[in-house]
């Protein structure tokens, strides 16, 4: 059976005005649904913010910050146990950054120069993620896997048999971005190839 986790957002980004003006239109669209948002002006803040919670985040990290950010920032916080999606946010060019935060396990790249409207629409999907279960059985051993919004959106897609083009065209993204993301997904299920993936998804109850 599945089991809706509660998640809340975290924005960490230096920049005042466009950090607290996100955080109130994300306050503002998601308080109905229970997701608490909060803000930080810097990775060592929003650091301390995580550990002393036992939530679970969704962080929008700005990647051009001093001190600790960049793609070193995404991998500090995709390693916490209660941060289970990263986002990285930036005003740098997406086309030559999202497969790089990809590479570094970023859920997904926003760009500053979207609007609330579209990162809504994009952090929806993840807000909306429920956990895995594997019921126990002598024969099956439970197991969690620790895949991202897009990275299992990528899977559901192997498993219709989309070859990486129409991955790509269908999830906006480029396909260089699609064979960081299969790889990753190859390395987490610790499978070889396509088939091996689908299958120990479907094992696992992976699968949408």
């Amino acid at each position: 059976m599945n089991a809706i986790i509660k998640k809340s957002l975290l924005i960490i980004d230096d920049h005042p005005v466009y950090r607290d003006a996100l955080g109130e239109k994300l306050t503002l669209e998601f308080i109905d649904d229970g997701v608490e948002v909060a803000v930080a002006s810097s990775a060592n803040e929003g650091l301390e913010l995580i550990e002393n919670t036992d939530k679970h985040w969704i962080v929008l990290l700005d990647i051009l910050m001093p001190g600790l950010s960049g793609l070193a920032g995404i991998k500090v916080f995709k390693d916490l146990h209660n941060v289970q999606q990263v986002v990285a946010i930036s005003g740098l060019d997406e086309h030559a950054w999202e497969p790089k935060t990809a590479s570094a396990g970023a859920s997904m790249f926003l760009s500053k120069n979207n609007t609330a409207e579209f990162i809504i629409r994009k952090l929806k999907p993840l807000l909306a993620l429920q956990t895995n279960y594997v019921a126990k059985t002598e024969n099956v051993e439970p197991k969690e896997f620790r895949l991202t919004q897009r990275q299992r959106e990528v899977l559901d897609l192997i498993s219709q048999g989309h070859p990486n083009k129409l991955i790509a065209d269908f999830l906006d993204i480029s396909e260089q971005t699609v064979k960081i993301h299969i790889n990753q997904i190859f390395k987490e299920l610790r499978v070889f190839n396509r088939t091996q993936a689908v299958l120990k998804a479907q094992k696992h109850q992976l699968l949408s």
